[in-house]
């Protein structure tokens, strides 16, 4: 291992799922862990650019000026949204005064965890919001929520019946925002136990202290993409391309509830297999996917509804996916074929 190239070190690194562990072998390993292109190599190789400049910041003293110009050298997208967030959360809270807050207002609780971007350094600051000043043309805008905007012009606000005119009539904006404002909204959060999340103080908080976006917010572009799916190839063209992985299980689940709504109204009349095959296939080209563990999502979630829609749900799975169904469709669908066992009347 000694004799590796340091281009060969580097290519190693970005491959290791946690560097601490290579980092301590030997003087050498740490080295190549401090060399600024091995840390946007791992970054870049483990988080993709469309969101490497939002883990980078989270990790904090690992990001350093030339860790940062490296990466966007790599093509890290840089959007005029995470200098809003970091205008919201960067720097330390000053300690003493929360002291002194808490002590003269009891309403007041010490914050459980520090924000997303306490740890980051000032000269790394300054050089994201010089760099995003250059490439966005930036102005007092910054000061705003990109997220919130979004929300509003993709009709947030309103039934999801009401919006898709209110969104055709905002279109204009809403390419604008995603095209030259780079507007990416953050990794929704990993899933925590209930007691982790209570231990770190993860709350439904905008914006949350680690970072992350809620299910609100996640939720919020889901149904967006549901209403206008053709977003999806906007962010694509600004090298947001992991839109579908990110959004899969919210989007394909989304829009079955769309298809089947759990309390529908006396006019709806359940679609049949070909028109919801149809409808989805639309996303499947846009690259989401009917996975096996969705479709047993929706198979539970739809179990109370299954004797009036299961014929329509369960064949649009047949027609999407053949025969590499798994075999809990079958099951279900010989289930509730079954014909109903007559009553057999009480002898008086």
């Amino acid at each position: 291992m000694e004799s590796l190239s340091s281009e060969l070190k580097v290519e190693i690194f970005k491959y290791v799922s946690r560097p601490m562990s290579l980092i301590l072998i030997n003087r050498n390993w740490y080295s190549t862990s401090q060399n600024p292109h091995a840390r946007a190599e791992w970054l870049i190789y483990k988080y993709g650019r469309a969101h490497v400049l939002f883990h980078a910041i989270r990790l904090g003293n690992f990001a350093t000026v030339e860790v940062v110009q490296t990466l966007l050298a790599k093509k890290a997208i840089i959007s005029r949204y995470i200098v809003q967030r970091l205008m919201m959360q960067f720097g330390t809270y000053d300690q003493r005064l929360i002291e002194m807050r808490i002590k003269y207002n009891t309403n007041i609780k010490a914050p459980k965890n520090k924000p997303w971007a306490s740890d980051l350094p000032l000269s790394v600051f300054t050089k994201l919001i010089t760099e995003a000043t250059n490439e966005l043309k930036l102005n007092f805008t910054i000061r705003g929520n990109d997220l919130e905007l979004f929300h509003y012009l993709t009709a947030g606000a309103h039934a999801i019946d009401q919006a898709p005119p209110i969104l055709l009539k905002n279109l204009q904006e809403i390419e604008d925002l995603i095209l030259n404002k780079k507007f990416i909204p953050f990794p929704s959060r990993p899933r925590l136990t209930t007691a982790y999340q209570h231990s770190v103080g993860v709350t439904e908080q905008f914006p949350s202290q680690d970072g992350y976006e809620n299910k609100l917010e996640i939720n919020l572009i889901s149904r967006a993409i549901l209403i206008h799916p053709e977003l999806v190839t906007l962010w694509k063209k600004i090298g947001y391309n992991e839109v579908c992985s990110d959004m899969n299980g919210l989007v394909v689940k989304g829009f079955f509830v769309v298809c089947f709504p759990p309390n529908p109204i006396k006019t709806w009349v359940c679609p049949s297999s070909d028109t919801v095959a149809g409808k989805l296939q639309k996303l499947i080209n846009l690259g989401f996917q009917l996975t096996d563990n969705i479709i047993e999502d929706l198979i539970k979630m739809f179990k109370s509804q299954m004797k009036t829609i299961g014929e329509s749900l369960l064949n649009s799975f047949f027609k999407i996916r053949g025969n590499s169904i798994p075999p809990i469709v079958e099951t279900t669908l010989i289930e509730i074929r079954k014909p109903k066992k007559k009553r057999r009347k009480r002898k008086r």
